[in-house]
């Protein structure tokens, strides 16, 4: 007899654990599934038989508890839940209404075990339906707010799904109370569900309204690193001038050590005042002609002013771009990101070594785009795996977020991919960007 009691209760675990696999951000695995399915059935039972309704705060914070701890993006994890149940909540009134007209009378279904039964297979056999669909759609607006908004703003959406489940809750627990009649349900459906819209509204909006300051901060940086380069430009044509207006005076200079038969003092003087002049033009000047193959003004002025400050601190920097690069099958927005903060990153990793030097080159192939970016750097025995994480760095602690958010960034395009590795003691990355095929 208790066996039969319970069966409704198991089956329940499907529609559950249904929605929160279609609902995270991550894949469960199977293992994880178990554990999941374990703290469900507990929670469903404490329902059933001591708390009644009262029990979902259990289930609620014993599922948020565990999946918070199986995936580092805790707060992303915890509304993902909170939504799969909110999601299960509003089909279960709307499928009861629907079942209690034109199937049979709720309050004997719930009474009836084989009546029972299949209503509870037959929603779940309806959340098999929608919740791939409604999942899919969410996962696709965790992927935007994962990368792009701050633990701030994802607090606060946590807060506003959280005083969404507390009137559900609230709305549950008193239905519970006076029963579960048609009007109460019909009610309960309506009060979901605009609530439920109102809320989505709502964080859809500010979600909108952030990503749209951090795209334009994003240009405005870009648009400052135009104007950046423009200046470099600027600047190294006004050192040209400078050299060849003093030219006659260089010469003038050097025959009067040529006239004496000073070839000690011609030397020192090349050595000590032209040489170091000369070199710092060409330097800048073979850095530049390089870079004009890239036909992407954003892309070219962010590599353009990475390299001229790795020059000015005395980092060894060649450059690679022989062929002419143009539409490149990438946002450029993305693009010029993750090739920023590889940039920054080798600069950085470089300095730490006795002999920094930074090498950057933009390949074209047949197939694709290869940026290759590598650099000397010190082996701090950190796996290269974890660098990808958030806070995880060699730099300290919670200065990591410039390689996580470059993978994330990655992760968006299909037909982008990384690959590293240790070189002759230099760090080698290498960025693939597939063409499109014909």
């Amino acid at each position: 007899m208790l066996i039969i009691q319970i069966f409704p209760y198991f089956l329940s675990i499907f529609s559950y654990l249904l929605a929160a696999c279609c609902f995270l951000p991550f894949k469960l695995k199977l293992s994880q599934k178990v554990i999941f399915s374990v703290i469900l059935f507990c929670n469903l039972l404490l329902i059933g038989f001591v708390f009644g309704n009262g029990g979902v705060i259990f289930l609620i914070i014993s599922s948020c508890i565990y999946l918070s701890f199986i995936d580092t993006n805790r707060i992303m994890n915890i509304c993902a839940f909170i939504i799969s149940y909110l999601f299960c909540v509003i089909c279960d009134n709307i499928y009861s209404l629907a079942w209690d007209r034109f199937v049979y009378p709720l309050t004997d279904t719930i009474s009836n075990l084989t009546f029972y039964t299949i209503y509870i297979l037959s929603f779940t056999a309806v959340l098999a339906c929608i919740c791939p669909i409604a999942g899919k759609l969410l996962r696709f607006m965790f992927r935007k707010i994962h990368t792009n908004i701050s633990k701030h703003l994802q607090l606060l959406i946590a807060t506003n799904l959280t005083a969404c489940l507390f009137i559900f809750l609230f709305n549950i627990i008193m239905g519970e109370s006076v029963g579960y009649t048609r009007k109460i349900v019909t009610f309960n459906c309506i009060l979901f569900a605009c609530y439920f819209t109102v809320s989505a509204f709502l964080i859809v909006t500010i979600i909108k309204s952030y990503l749209d300051k951090k795209d334009m901060e994003i240009r405005q940086d870009s648009y400052d690193k135009l104007q950046e380069y423009t200046n470099q430009i600027e600047d190294m044509y006004s050192s040209l001038r400078s050299f060849k207006h003093d030219y006659s005076n260089i010469m003038l200079s050097m025959s009067g050590y040529i006239e004496t038969n000073d070839i000690n003092g011609l030397r020192e003087y090349f050595t000590n005042e032209i040489l170091p002049l000369s070199k710092n033009i060409t330097k800048s000047t073979a850095h530049l002609n390089q870079l004009i193959n890239i036909k992407t003004t954003e892309l070219k002025s962010i590599i353009s002013s990475k390299l001229l400050y790795a020059i000015e601190l005395n980092i060894e920097v060649s450059t690679e771009v022989t062929e002419e690069i143009s539409d490149i099958p990438m946002d450029t927005l993305d693009l010029s990101r993750i090739i920023g903060i590889f940039l920054d990153n080798a600069i950085e990793a470089a300095l730490e070594t006795d002999a920094p030097s930074l090498r950057f080159a933009l390949i074209n192939l047949e197939k694709e785009y290869i940026f290759v970016i590598s650099n000397t750097f010190l082996e701090k025995e950190i796996p290269y795996a974890s660098l990808a994480k958030p806070n995880v760095s060699s730099k300290g602690a919670n200065r990591g977020l410039g390689l996580y958010n470059a993978h994330s960034i990655i992760s968006k395009h299909n037909h982008v991919f990384l690959d590293t590795e240790i070189l002759n003691e230099n760090f080698v990355q290498r960025l693939h960007i597939s063409k499109p095929q014909a």
